[in-house]
């Protein structure tokens, strides 16, 4: 007897093919651009954002900057008490809400003085340039007020005050750029034993 082979022969008829491959690769490289766009827009946010933190860091230090310097020059020009006429109205920068010897006029810092307002900051006279900084465009400012004597007077007149003068630094600091939109404050208070 003999044997024969079958052998299945599956053949595909061109008339069956209905671009089913054809669809198939349209909706994988249209997944593909919606991931790919998602990406690159994250991108972008990730590096806005890395911007306006670097750009807030130099405007923080930039501030600091500008409070050190408050500082050094308190340590360095208000020694005695006769030290405090600079406070007079004269030296740019310097503010007095209380006469800090006896006679003196009040200096108070502009009724109109807006810490937020870039223009107050920069107008001549208004405040004190600090130190120049070569990562920043606008180089920080700052101004001091002399906030008066702090603690109790003595109870007896006989006894010396030996109160405290306290001071307060008000400094700002921007980020870089020709207008740059990043600014940070920073304050400090002072206290200095006189004679």
């Amino acid at each position: 007897m003999a044997t024969t082979e079958m052998k299945a022969s599956f053949r595909i008829r061109p008339d069956y093919q209905h671009g089913s491959a054809l669809v198939v690769s349209l909706m994988i490289l249209t997944v593909m651009t919606i991931l790919g766009i998602t990406a690159m827009g994250s991108t972008t946010l990730e590096e806005r954002m890395a911007n306006n933190n670097r750009q807030r860091q130099l405007a923080f230090q930039s501030a600091e900057s500008a409070l050190r310097d408050a500082e050094n020059w308190l340590a360095t020009n208000i020694t005695n008490i006769a030290s405090l006429n600079q406070f007079d109205g004269t030296v740019p920068g310097l503010y007095t809400l209380r006469p800090p010897v006896v006679g003196m006029p009040t200096v108070p810092l502009a009724a109109g003085f807006d810490i937020d307002d870039d223009a107050d900051w920069l107008a001549a006279g208004a405040t004190v340039q600090a130190n120049a900084l070569s990562s920043v465009t606008v180089q920080p400012r700052y101004v001091i007020e002399y906030m008066g004597r702090v603690g109790q007077p003595p109870l007896n007149y006989t006894d010396p005050d030996v109160r405290q003068y306290a001071f307060r630094a008000t400094a700002v600091g921007w980020g870089e750029g020709a207008n740059p939109a990043s600014r940070y404050h920073a304050w400090s208070s002072f206290r200095i034993p006189l004679n």
